[in-house]
């Protein structure tokens, strides 16, 4: 096999890498958000074991394409391939974090009631995941358009986290005596804010790849 052939075969396998990645953690925050919505303790338990092998992967394919780096010397367009595989790789691995969280939020200490979380949460957790699958998309198709228009829900994502820790607050103000679980609703929808702004972080990759281009999407 000649030398640009290997290389295209070595990027592919990165980007099948990634791609692996994506859906550990599209997973991994379906499963936070199904749980928000039926507290699942058993369920999120797993989730927060699981994190593990995504942490895995992540540090698997950074050391990859590192290696390719060091090894092929690429340039141009190449370079930025495995450059942003590198920066949407290390945004996957914090948006699986956050995924933990809300696990642990929801799961809470042995014996902890169940969380009651308002329709606004609700929403968030919805918008957020759907802004993770509009920008894992536009990874797999290298669309700069379909990236910002996943970017552009931000916003929404944005006024759904507002309201939500209004009510959040509205409910710690009526009943104290469950204020310290309640109050773990604040982190949930801080956690899912955190997602829709590290999924906005993949887009302006995406648009990076594409064009060479470094925007903001959402300064």
């Amino acid at each position: 096999m000649r030398n640009r052939e290997h290389f295209d075969a070595e990027l592919a396998a990165l980007q099948a890498q990634l791609q692996a990645l994506g859906g550990m953690t599209e997973n991994a925050v379906a499963c936070a958000i199904d749980s928000l919505r039926g507290a699942d303790r058993a369920g999120c338990m797993a989730l927060v074991a699981d994190d593990r092998v995504i942490d895995q992967a992540q540090q698997h394919l950074e050391a990859q394409a590192v290696n390719l780096i060091a090894l092929q010397q690429p340039v141009a367009r190449d370079l930025r391939r495995i450059l942003s595989t590198i920066a949407i790789g290390s945004e996957l691995e914090r948006i699986a974090d956050y995924a933990k969280g809300i696990a642990k939020q929801l799961a809470g200490p042995e014996g902890s009631a169940p969380l009651a979380p308002p329709d606004s949460l609700l929403e968030l957790g919805k918008a957020a995941r759907d802004m993770l699958r509009e920008a894992l998309a536009s990874v797999a198709s290298g669309d700069a358009n379909a990236a910002r228009r996943a970017a552009d829900a931000d916003e929404i994502t944005d006024e759904l986290y507002r309201r939500a820790r209004a009510e959040v607050a509205r409910m710690l103000a009526s009943a104290p005596e469950q204020a310290e679980r309640n109050a773990d609703m604040l982190f949930i929808a801080h956690n899912l804010e955190r997602i829709g702004d590290r999924a906005t972080n993949v887009a302006e990759r995406v648009v990076y790849l594409a064009s060479g281009d470094v925007v903001a999407l959402n300064p």
